[in-house]
């Protein structure tokens, strides 16, 4: 009877969408998905409360796709069954990041805050809390330049500002949102002003502020850390707290502000963390999922209740078998017993916003002309305000910029860190070469392309063809074009991350030329045959899975990127494949019964095991060089027999090195000796692309971007990733070779964008033969008779 019981129980209670653990130390809830918004790319969502009761209550989710990309706002209660109802779409560019910030300036305005990928802006969003409308702040936006990853927000209790930490590959900076300072209310307005910036030790997924002003943030490897908010330009003491989740990839962090406790809430890939903020060390419950197929994203949080959510609701980024939404959860289940947390459905942000007092003033320094923090003794003869970056001088009167703009000769200094550069150049300081595209390709088919090859024709160079790939589910595979972007051909299937070429290979009788890849849909090594006419073919042996000895190395190894080798000292092929963990692994290609085979013939991590992913090898130097995202670029020797110890050839500007994260697409241009030549880098963050000299020490050459061509309709390069490049000559319009490069969003002349990505095509000439580098003399390192078959 007590059985039967038991189990009336837990029926009862699965019914509810209401389980938990039977120890009273720590509690397990399940929540159900009680609603849900259409298909969307999504990553983070942000919830308003709003001014009055009788209001709708908002989210704000990105959208993070191509066509459509920047972010949509939903009534949270709005639809049927109290689901989300979307209320509208605004299409800035693909994106991640929105949050809220409230009671900007004397008028206590709330704005939405997001960040595009596409344009790297900053942009701001009036809400009209009683109608649901969102109003766009122009002329407000700020450029940030980066690959951000996590946005969250905090308000000073000495100046009363409200600032935006904006997080990336080991690099923050933080923004006020304010009134502009001014004598007279006329001539007031909002602004966003730069306060801080400093590196930080990993990539965020999330970070969220304490009620006593720490900011917390955490990444995929698990660990979080914290340092204290101050009104300060100075980089804060960051402090390690440790691996609360146990190592695995922290998705999510929000605090929930109870009436006498505050808990994080820690957001893993299937589940949601409960900690006191004081005991960091000990979960007090986990909050699983109905769907046992979700993975979760970020999160937000809405404490009030409503009718359906009597103790909040939980609006969080998933992902299951149908597609990725938002969804939304009832909290009710995590107040209940046995988990003895307190709900607190009274908590609305702005009551913390009053308590705060007013800025500072230091009327001897002029109050820092609103663009910088009074010092602590302003008596001092020798006390000088505390700048924001881009302002100097003792009252912050003064505007400065990065090497001044590199002036006279390529820019000058318009504004604080904004520089005004002189056509062909640009970037943060002017010394960026702007080279735009000769040519794009045809639609990839695909919105997720990533690496390039160029295969060489036998005996027509001028018939050689562009391998590129198309790394996501829809899409999936490899297409095939003349140089002029043409699609002549291509192979469906795989989701080929990288792409390499292999010449020559040894095949029965006949030697063969290969695309080499690694395929992330079943996690393999898939190769193709190219046919002397540059088509893609199966051939037998072409998917190799990885051997059972991989698990040993790392138990859920993944293929994430690759490049080949043909080894001078003994004949050997050789294929290299990487997971984001930086392993790499080293295979020695070869036939065997008829069919490719592959031997792992050497393993190891690589840099500073930071994620991993564009290499590519100089067979002649037997040099491995590959690109670590968040630290830099590395060589190794490539023979298997050799000791694997890396050599850092150039690091981030977070280490005082020239490379901006994330660290992308590796590829060589071949010179006439083995010390000629150059290695091209892309960096993802700036859709910049980095030249050094192929030999030791391998020193910096100089960096180009990729704007509009409008003379040919050819649009910018956006969000970069892989790059490839030869510097043979492939025919009149090519005589010293090409580099060709994926472009994340194919914008249209309207201002649209299109789903399917493309690869931009550039001429070597154009880079390293520009009028304004001509004196260097870079040309004369490249081999425009380079042939891979010698």
């Amino acid at each position: 009877m007590r059985t039967s019981r038991s189990l009336s129980l837990l029926v009862l209670q699965a019914l509810l969408g209401l389980t938990h653990a039977t120890s009273s130390k720590k509690f397990e809830v399940t929540l159900s998905l009680d609603g849900r918004t259409s298909l969307i790319e999504s990553d983070t969502a942000a919830v308003y409360y709003p001014k009055k009761a009788k209001h709708p209550v908002l989210f704000v989710g990105n959208d993070g796709s191509a066509e459509t990309g920047g972010f949509r706002l939903w009534d949270l209660y709005g639809g049927q069954k109290s689901s989300p109802k979307e209320l509208s779409a605004f299409k800035t560019g693909r994106s991640k990041l929105v949050e809220i910030v409230y009671s900007i300036g004397e008028d206590e305005e709330d704005y939405v805050v997001t960040l595009s990928m596409q344009d790297g802006l900053i942009r701001l969003y009036e809400i009209d809390g009683k109608d649901g409308k969102l109003k766009y702040l122009s002329g407000v936006d700020k450029l940030v330049r980066g690959d951000f990853s996590a946005m969250c927000t905090w308000r000073s209790k000495s100046t009363g500002g409200q600032y935006v930490y904006v997080m990336g590959k080991r690099w923050l900076y933080r923004f006020l949102i304010r009134d502009k300072p001014s004598k007279s209310r006329r001539n007031a307005g909002i602004e966003i002003v730069e306060t801080q910036e400093f590196a930080i030790p990993v990539e965020p997924n999330s970070c969220t502020v304490s009620p006593d002003g720490k900011v917390y943030f955490a990444g995929d490897n698990g660990k979080l850390f914290s340092f204290p908010a101050a009104d300060s330009t100075a980089k804060p003491k960051i402090t390690e707290i440790g691996e609360p989740a146990g190592g695995d990839e922290i998705k999510g962090l929000k605090i929930y502000r109870g009436k006498h406790d505050t808990y994080l809430f820690l957001g893993l890939e299937d589940a949601i963390e409960i900690f006191d903020i004081k005991k960091l060390d000990k979960s007090l419950g986990t909050i699983k999922f109905a769907d046992e197929e979700l993975e979760l994203n970020d999160f937000a949080i809405y404490q009030p209740g409503s009718k359906a959510h009597p103790d909040g609701t939980l609006i969080y980024a998933g992902e299951n078998d149908d597609g990725a939404f938002f969804g939304t959860s009832s909290l009710a289940p995590v107040f209940k017993s046995p988990s003895k947390l307190k709900s607190n459905t009274k908590y609305d942000p702005r009551d913390c916003i009053s308590e705060h007092a007013k800025p500072k003033k230091c009327s001897s320094l002029s109050d820092c002309n609103g663009y910088g923090y009074c010092p602590s003794n302003t008596r001092s003869k020798k006390a000088t305000c505390d700048c924001f970056p881009g302002f100097a001088g003792a009252t912050c009167n003064k505007i400065t910029c990065p090497d001044n703009c590199s002036s006279p000769s390529q820019g000058t200094c318009t504004g604080p860190n904004t520089c005004t550069c002189k056509a062909p150049w640009t970037g943060e300081k002017c010394a960026t070469l702007a080279v735009p595209a000769r040519y794009e390709t045809e639609e990839s088919g695909g919105a997720d392309g990533d690496d390039p090859a160029i295969w060489i024709h036998p005996t027509d160079k001028s018939k050689s063809r562009i391998i590129t790939t198309v790394k996501s589910e829809v899409g999936s595979g490899l297409g095939v074009y003349d140089l002029t972007g043409k699609r002549t051909g291509g192979t469906s299937g795989g989701e080929p991350n990288n792409v390499d070429i292999l010449y020559g290979v040894p095949f029965g009788n006949r030697k063969v030329d290969l695309t080499v890849a690694a395929c992330r849909d079943d996690n393999t090594i898939c190769m193709y045959e190219v046919t002397p006419t540059g088509e893609l073919f199966e051939i037998p042996g072409g998917i190799q899975p990885l051997p059972e000895a991989v698990k040993e190395l790392e138990e859920e190894f993944d293929v994430y990127g690759s490049c080949v080798y043909h080894s001078p000292k003994t004949g050997a092929y050789h294929i290299f494949i990487n997971s984001k963990s930086s392993l790499y692994l080293q295979f020695e290609l070869t036939t065997k019964d008829g069919k490719l085979a592959t031997t792992l013939v050497r393993h190891f991590y690589a840099g500073n095991r930071g994620q991993v992913e564009g290499c590519v090898v100089d067979d002649p130097n037997s040099t491995l060089f590959l690109g670590e995202e968040p630290y830099g670029l590395w060589s190794y020797p490539a023979e298997p027999d050799a000791p694997a110890v890396g050599t850092l050839v150039d690091n981030t500007v977070v280490d005082g090195g020239k490379l901006h994260a994330d660290v992308e697409g590796v590829t060589l241009v071949y010179g006439k000796t083995k010390q000629e030549g150059y290695i091209i880098v892309s960096c993802q963050g700036f859709s910049e692309y980095n030249i050094y000299q192929r030999a030791p020490p391998h020193n910096y050459v100089m960096s180009f971007t990729i704007p509009n061509n409008d003379k040919k309709g050819v649009d910018r390069v956006t969000n970069t990733d892989g790059v490839t490049a030869v510097g043979t000559n492939l025919g009149p319009e090519w005589p010293y070779g090409m580099v060709v490069v994926h472009d994340d969003v194919n914008e249209a002349p309207d201002g649209s964008a299109r789903t399917d990505a493309t690869f931009k095509i550039l001429s070597l000439k154009d880079i390293l033969g520009a009028k304004v580098v001509e004196g260097l003399g870079l040309l004369n390192g490249v081999d425009d008779k380079w042939d891979p078959r010698k």
